[in-house]
């Protein structure tokens, strides 16, 4: 994955020229400012007759996609992946999915093969990616005090296209506390978009004042959203960073991380909780919930159908099920274990590639950039948030782990030449920049 000029490499004849790395900063930058506002984006393009509008960053993700796998030379193990994807497709189709189960799981999916195939081109528009990110952080903050000081319109709108009816924005409450959702879809979405846009800006931050008051204020945001697995998942991120200097207790926590991942659902089998504590008023109530009757009711329909092995295949597992409903799978349409969620759509080898967390994080761990610091912590608050969550799902989760999978892939004499060249001017603010040591972080 050489990142090219998008032009013929001349010095440009026109101001009005851009470059490769800015259109894909741009595409990137769409796609994440109609996630960031997206429960109203949907809601005022459905009154204004025009709700497909909000599809077209992705549209333009599938079109730089399409332009950059031809051309990308990524490593056979990439290539094998998707070749087994495409096979878990038929395999769904054999399951009794339909076509559009299948379509709508690529269609989930672009964010992170654009971040896979074009992610080489953002390590060159650092500048422009930050501050799009900075926006968009600073709008969910916005959109949390809007969110409760206000009646938002969108709040809990649901809207059909075609056949099918979409949720604008999820209205819910934890007790008789409402779950904040903002300018978003809904409130896990909200509270994940916070963590990893946080955690993108802190690594560029060159004051360490600034990185100590943005971590608290993030973390009130999400414990506004009322989502806990978030609010966990962040505060172990930030002393994972403390101790990011240190690889062997580094290496430790990446591998505790993964594995619990992976155990969680395992427990559930062994545990014996009360049925009740799924309906207590307490805070591991929604936790419990899992324990006693997610998790094990989705390993059930798996083992049930004798798809241990190979899974139910790509699109019959998760969102896709819902909106194209399977009725003789509606289990499976929420996994809350990314983990889980793997082996229910691919089975042994959706669990070989959760396991492949680890060496991503241990490559990310190695010295380097400022960016890659930044994608260290994602992808491991990441891995944490996907304890409970089908976080695969979420577009920002999913852009940042294929930036982060590419990143790592890319030739290191490649990298080390793009950041030198990015550090020939001047740093403004947010600028991307070289730092030697570990030792400030977080």
């Amino acid at each position: 994955m050489n990142p090219t000029s998008l032009t013929i490499s001349h010095r440009r004849s026109s101001p009005l020229a851009i470059d490769k790395p800015t259109v894909m900063a741009l595409i990137t930058a769409s796609l994440l400012i109609s996630e960031t506002f997206a429960g109203a984006l949907r809601y005022y393009l459905d009154i204004a007759g025009a709700p497909a509008l909000l599809y077209l960053p992705k549209l333009a993700c599938v079109v730089a996609v399409a332009l950059e796998m031809p051309r990308a030379r990524s490593k056979p193990g990439v290539w094998l992946v998707l070749f087994a994807v495409l096979v878990s497709g038929l395999l769904a189709l054999l399951h009794r999915a339909s076509l559009s189960n299948v379509g709508f799981s690529v269609f989930i999916y672009v964010p992170l093969l654009f971040g896979l195939f074009c992610g080489g081109y953002l390590e060159q528009s650092t500048r422009l990616l930050n501050w799009t990110i900075a926006f968009c952080l600073v709008a969910s903050l916005l959109g949390i005090a809007l969110d409760m000081f206000t009646n938002v319109p969108w709040k809990g709108y649901s809207y059909m296209m075609g056949d099918v009816e979409l949720t604008a924005n999820k209205s819910w409450a934890f007790g008789s506390t409402d779950r904040l959702a903002g300018f978003a879809r809904m409130s896990t979405n909200l509270a994940v978009m916070i963590a990893l846009y946080s955690l993108f800006l802190a690594a560029f931050l060159r004051s360490r004042l600034l990185r100590m008051m943005l971590y608290p204020v993030a973390f009130g945001a999400i414990y506004l959203t009322t989502n806990k697995s978030t609010a966990a998942a962040y505060l172990l991120t930030l002393m994972m960073l403390f101790l990011a200097g240190y690889r062997m207790p580094s290496a430790a926590a990446f591998f505790i991380a993964v594995l619990t991942g992976l155990a969680l659902p395992v427990a559930s089998l062994l545990l014996n909780i009360p049925q009740s504590e799924a309906y207590s008023t307490s805070v591991l109530a929604s936790f419990n919930d899992r324990l006693i009757h997610s998790w094990p009711n989705f390993i059930d329909v798996i083992i049930n159908e004798g798809w241990g092995w190979w899974g139910a295949g790509f699109g019959a597992v998760g969102s896709s099920a819902a909106v194209f409903p399977l009725a003789w799978l509606d289990l499976l349409s929420i996994a809350d274990n990314t983990a889980l969620y793997l082996w229910g759509m691919l089975g042994v080898f959706g669990v070989l590639l959760y396991l492949l967390l680890f060496p991503l994080l241990m490559r990310l761990h190695d010295r380097g950039s400022r960016y890659r610091d930044a994608l260290l912590g994602i992808v491991f608050c990441t891995c944490l948030i996907g304890w409970a969550t089908d976080v695969l799902e979420v577009t920002t989760a999913t852009l940042f782990l294929g930036m982060a999978i590419a990143h790592v892939l890319t030739p290191r004499k490649l990298q080390r030449g793009q950041y030198d060249a990015a550090t020939t001017t001047p740093p403004y603010g947010l600028e991307h920049y070289i730092h030697r040591t570990r030792g400030d972080q977080p």
